[in-house]
């Protein structure tokens, strides 16, 4: 079985889902559950760019360009000083 969730706006009784494309000439159940989202339930999406600028360390940033590095070779332990 499989299963395949449509989100969209109805703007006719007539539906086309071209998701159902590939059972054509198939034999298929189709059971459809409606629920009406109403705009309250949307949340919003927002910006989080800058959120944690707060807690940053300037004096670390210096050391970002060799941090991964840095964390491969103490993890494998295969590295030199």
């Amino acid at each position: 079985m499989k299963t395949i969730k449509i989100k969209r706006k109805i703007s006719s009784s007539l539906l086309r889902i071209k998701e159902l494309e590939k059972f054509k000439g198939k034999e298929v159940e189709i059971k459809l559950d409606i629920n009406e989202i109403h705009e309250g339930d949307i949340a919003e999406k927002k910006n989080l760019a800058g959120v944690f600028s707060k807690y940053a360390d300037s004096n670390l940033s210096k050391k970002e360009n060799q941090a991964w590095s840095l964390a491969v070779r103490e993890k494998h332990e295969n590295y030199r000083r």
